[in-house]
């Protein structure tokens, strides 16, 4: 399994836990703490999604030497030409087909709800009438069932031809106060950001039950916030608007008032609102506890951190300086066979077998492999940069030298550059011309 796949599994399994976990406790956050922190609680799940990916398969670390020596496996090498990884990566046909077909699913979803929510959005402002406006949010009238909230950059709030003489004047108020309170906390962010928490779970039941239940503490959240504002003299007028608005039909990342959840909101509109003292009791609680739900799903499965005995090894393939090239292992060079730290061994067809070619022709360049032993996978990195020869090297490091000393020679003194330095110059580019001159006569 590649490490994408792996970490896709084990993100995919964590967030369908941490929705259970919000299912089985938003009911009781919400009688007791309040609606809004139990819309919160749905950050849970998102936020563990967007956590970096997880290295799950140990890489990078060798248990100390042991009595039995153990081979080394190496599955998969880079070919000669380039920097080649994808042995890292690649997937058995299997795992590529299940992959295909869960990122099928996921774009088919989101791209069939996308088209259906800009398709209703474009009716509504082509066919609906301007209505006047609450701040920055536009009002028109269109051909909807009940108020519904729409738009992210451009926000509106569409209500039915027959607002004013269906609803009284309290209602209309509440009404708008109700769906611009959607706009001013954000919801219909939070619904495409649930939109596409939805499609990467489109397989998954669990994920469908919470995208109800999100919407549902979405509702139960500004309803809490609009009778904090108008007072408990609204609840009579307002359980009329929710009882005459229900049913209204939009797609998933616009607001809409649900007949499904109608009896459990009337029910909240009972609820008394919460102390200032209670809200943050609870929600320090919510932090700490929701903090140490997601701390522990990010858990790394099969990788225990780095303990005592464990120690890391780098193998390198680099040039030895005589033409030929070495593995080299801890600073030391090392031939294929040789033991390794952790009780490994090179094999001996390394320099062919392991993809990598340590022959003079084959001029390798240097790259570090990391690895453990027994069923884990190594990659061999091998370019086909050809690293010059040692003379090579010396003789155009000494001729760079002197076109340097020249350049600086035919350089006026002024202001900028004083004569003194010049000469300094030339001193450090003269000392350098001569060891230069010294390893090359070394070299014979």
């Amino acid at each position: 399994m590649s490490p994408f796949a792996a970490w896709l599994l084990t993100t995919l399994a964590a967030s369908t836990a941490l929705m259970l976990l919000v299912l089985g406790v938003r009911g009781a956050v919400r009688r007791w703490i309040g609606p809004g922190l139990a819309y919160a609680l749905w950050a849970l799940p998102a936020a563990r999604m967007i956590l970096p990916p997880l290295a799950i398969d140990g890489a990078g670390e060798l248990p100390l030497a042991g009595p039995i020596a153990r081979k080394m496996l190496v599955l998969a090498s880079g070919t000669a030409g380039g920097s080649d990884v994808s042995g890292q990566w690649a997937l058995p046909s299997g795992w590529f087909i299940m992959l295909a077909i869960w990122a099928a699913g996921a774009a088919a979803l989101l791209g069939i709800h996308a088209i259906r929510h800009f398709a209703f959005c474009h009716r509504l402002r082509a066919t609906g009438t301007a209505s006047g406006r609450v701040g920055k949010v536009r009002i028109i009238a269109a051909d909807v069932d009940g108020p519904v909230a729409f738009g992210v950059f451009r926000r509106f709030v569409a209500v039915p031809r027959d607002f004013a003489l269906a609803y009284d004047e309290r209602e209309q108020a509440l009404a708008l106060a109700h769906e611009c309170a959607h706009h001013a906390r954000g919801d219909l962010v939070a619904n495409w950001a649930a939109l596409v928490m939805l499609a990467v779970h489109w397989w998954n039941p669990v994920a469908w039950i919470a995208s109800r239940a999100f919407h549902d503490d979405q509702e139960f959240a500004a309803d809490a916030h609009v009778l904090a504002r108008a007072g408990r003299s609204a609840v009579a007028p307002y359980a009329a608007l929710l009882a005459k608005a229900a049913g209204v039909g939009a797609p998933p990342v616009c607001n809409l008032n649900a007949r499904s959840s109608l009896k459990g909101r009337l029910m909240m509109l009972d609820q008394k609102p919460r102390s200032m003292r209670a809200v943050v009791i609870g929600g320090s609680l919510m932090l700490l506890c929701g903090g140490a739900a997601l701390a522990a799903s990010a858990v790394q499965p099969g990788r225990a951190p780095a303990a005592a005995g464990k120690q890391a090894v780098t193998i390198a393939v680099k040039p030895d300086g005589s033409g030929a090239y070495a593995l080299i292992v801890g600073g030391r060079s090392v031939a294929p066979g040789a033991a390794l730290p952790g009780g490994l061994t090179l094999p001996a067809s390394f320099g062919k077998g392991g993809g990598c070619d340590l022959k003079a022709a084959a001029k390798p360049s240097a790259h570090a492999i990391k690895g453990i032993g027994g069923e884990q996978t190594y990659t061999v990195m091998c370019a086909s940069a050809a690293p010059a020869s040692v003379r090579a090297t010396l003789d155009e490091g000494l001729a760079s030298l002197r076109k340097m000393r020249a350049s600086v020679a035919t350089q006026q003194a002024s202001a900028a550059f004083p004569e003194t330095e010049r000469a300094h110059a030339l001193g450090a580019i003269d000392r350098s011309i001569r060891e230069v001159q010294g390893s090359l006569a070394g070299l014979g």
